[in-house]
C-alpha cells in the first residue's frame, strides 16, 4: 500500500508535553524525582510516627529524615564546589571540568594533569567521608539532643500542671491536659531552618553513604529497640530507594510492550524517520521496517565474534582486515570516542552497527543522538560516559522500531502522523509507569516499612510506644 505523499512531507515538530518531566527520570543528576520521593517519605514517616509516639516522635522523624533528604540531594555538590574553589584559588589548579571515570572506550584520566586529577579525586572522597560522618554520627546526636529537649519541656509542663495551686474542676482539668502546648508548626519551621544551615556545611547522597549511615545510626541509637528499628528501616529501604521504581517500570513496559526510551533519544529518532520518509515518499510499510533496523547475517556475526574473542574492544585496523569493504564506516564509527594518535577502536555494539546498513546504525545519526541523549561530548578526550549507558540508549532505538512494527502494519500505510502519535503514546505510558513506580516506592518507604518496624518493636516489648529511654 502506498503512502500519502503530501501528508508524509511534514517535518517532525515536537514531542508531547510529558517529554520534559519524563526526561527527569532518565537524568542521573536530576534532583526533582529524588526531591519528590524524599518529600513523600519524610511526610509519610512523620505521619506514622505521630500516630505511635505523638508530636515528639513526629519531630524526631522530621528532623532526621528531612535534613538527611536535603543533604542527600544537594550537599555533595555544594561541598565539591567549595573544594573546587579552594583548589583553584590556593593550589593554582586552572581547570577541573573533566570526568574521572573510565572504561575500555573512554579514559579521560590519561589526558588530565596529575595534580588536578589527584585533587579532584581527593575532593570527591573527602566530601563523601564528611557526608557519611555527618549523617551517620552528627545528625543522630543532634536529633537525640532535640528530642531530649522536647521531652524535658513536656515533662516540666506536666509537673507544673499537676502542682498548680489554682483550684479547678475535673472537667477543666481534662480539657487542659488535652491541649498540646508544643507548637508543631514552629518546631517544623525550626527543622527547615536547621536543614538550610546544615545543607551549607556538609552533605551526602544515599547512594554513596548507605553503609556509613546505617552503621552510624545504629551506633548512636539510644537503646536496643531503636537500634533494631533503625537497622530494619535503613536496610529495607535500600531496595525501594535504588531499584524498586526501575523494576516496576521495566515490568509494566514488558507487559504493555512499551519502549523504555529517553525522550531525547526518541526525538532524534523521529527526526531521522521523518527525513527518511521525505526522501523515500513511495516506500511501503514493509520496506520501511526492513530499512529501519536490519539484522547482521550469521556469517558476518560469527566472524565478528571471533575478532572479539576475549576482548572488549578491537582496533579499527583489525576490523578492516576482516571487513575491508566497510573501511570508511568503521573509521566513522570510531569517532564516537576520542581517537588517540589515529588509533581508533570499536566496541562490540559499534562493530555490529558497522556491519549493519540500517538507518538506525548510521554513524552520523548515532553520534548526534548519543550526544544529545547524554548531554555529553562523547568524542572529547576529557569526557566519560560508560559504554553500558550508551549501549542502553542505542538498544532503545531498535526497541522502539520493533514495538512500532505491529501497530504500523495494522494501520496499513506509512503515515508519519501515526508514527508521531505512537511515539507520544509511548512517552505518556512511560511517564505513567514512572509515576506508578515512584508512588509504590514512596508508599513502601513512608508507610509500609514504618508499620513493619513498629510491629517488630511491639512484638519484642509488648508495648506500642516510642522508646526514648537511654541504655
Amino acid at each position: 500500500m502506498r503512502i500519502n505523499k503530501q501528508k508524509n512531507n511534514q517535518n517532525f515538530k515536537a514531542l508531547s508535553q510529558v517529554a520534559k518531566p519524563l526526561g527527569q527520570f532518565y537524568n542521573a543528576n536530576a534532583t526533582i524525582p529524588t526531591l519528590v520521593i524524599e518529600t513523600g517519605v519524610t511526610l509519610g514517616r512523620a505521619h506514622e510516627a505521630k500516630k505511635r509516639g505523638g508530636t515528639p516522635e513526629a519531630i524526631d522523624r522530621l528532623v532526621e529524615q528531612g535534613i538527611s533528604a536535603i543533604v542527600w540531594i544537594y550537599g555533595v555538590k555544594f561541598l565539591k564546589n567549595i573544594g573546587d574553589f579552594l583548589g583553584k584559588k590556593f593550589l593554582n589548579i586552572k581547570d577541573l571540568n573533566f570526568d574521572i571515570g573510565f572504561d575500555e572506550l573512554r579514559n579521560p584520566t590519561k589526558y588530565i594533569d596529575k595534580k588536578a586529577l589527584g585533587f579532584k579525586a581527593s575532593n570527591i572522597l573527602i566530601s563523601t567521608a564528611i557526608a557519611t560522618y555527618f549523617i551517620g554520627s552528627i545528625l543522630p546526636k543532634m536529633n537525640n539532643a532535640i528530642l531530649d529537649k522536647i521531652l524535658k519541656k513536656n515533662k516540666k509542663e506536666e509537673e507544673t500542671e499537676k502542682t498548680t495551686l489554682k483550684p479547678t474542676s475535673f472537667d477543666d482539668f481534662k480539657n487542659k491536659t488535652k491541649k498540646n502546648n508544643l507548637s508543631f508548626t514552629s518546631l517544623f519551621s525550626t527543622v527547615v531552618n536547621g536543614a538550610h544551615i546544615l545543607e551549607n556545611n556538609s552533605a551526602a547522597r544515599l547512594l554513596i553513604t548507605d553503609t556509613g549511615v546505617i552503621a552510624g545510626r545504629f551506633h548512636n541509637a539510644p537503646n536496643k529497640y531503636r537500634k533494631i528499628e533503625g537497622l530494619f528501616r535503613d536496610i529495607a529501604s535500600i531496595y525501594f530507594y535504588l531499584l524498586a521504581t526501575s523494576h516496576i517500570v521495566f515490568g509494566l513496559n514488558k507487559i504493555s510492550k512499551n519502549t523504555d526510551i529517553n525522550p531525547k533519544t526518541l526525538e532524534k529518532t523521529l527526526e531521522m524517520i521523518s527525513q527518511k520518509i521525505k526522501e523515500n515518499p513511495d516506500m511501503k510499510v514493509e520496506d520501511f521496517l526492513s530499512q529501519a533496523t536490519k539484522k547482521v547475517d550469521d556469517i558476518s556475526k560469527a566472524a565478528l565474534d571471533e575478532l572479539f574473542k576475549g576482548k572488549k574492544v578491537i582496533s579499527v585496523d583489525d576490523f578492516i582486515k576482516t571487513f575491508p569493504e566497510l573501511s570508511k564506516k568503521a573509521k566513522d564509527m570510531a569517532t564516537m570516542q576520542y581517537i588517540e594518535n589515529g588509533n581508533g577502536v570499536l566496541s562490540y555494539q559499534q562493530a555490529l552497527d558497522t556491519l549493519s546498513n540500517s538507518w538506525t546504525s548510521e554513524a552520523g545519526f548515532l553520534k548526534e543522538t548519543l550526544k544529545y541523549a547524554t548531554g555529553k561530548e562523547i568524542d572529547s578526550k576529557t569526557c566519560f560516559v560508560s559504554s553500558r549507558e550508551l549501549n542502553k540508549v542505542r538498544k532503545s532505538i531498535d526497541s522502539f522500531i520493533e514495538n512500532l512494527s505491529e501497530p504500523l502494519k495494522q494501520h496499513g500505510k506509512l503515515d508519519f502522523d501515526f508514527i508521531e502519535n505512537y511515539a507520544n503514546k509511548t512517552l505518556k505510558k512511560s511517564f505513567g509507569f514512572n509515576i506508578v513506580g515512584t508512588a509504590i516506592s514512596m508508599y513502601a518507604l513512608g508507610i509500609l516499612i514504618p508499620k513493619i518496624q513498629y510491629a517488630i518493636t511491639r512484638k519484642l516489648t509488648n508495648e506500642n510506644k516510642f522508646h526514648t529511654e537511654k541504655e
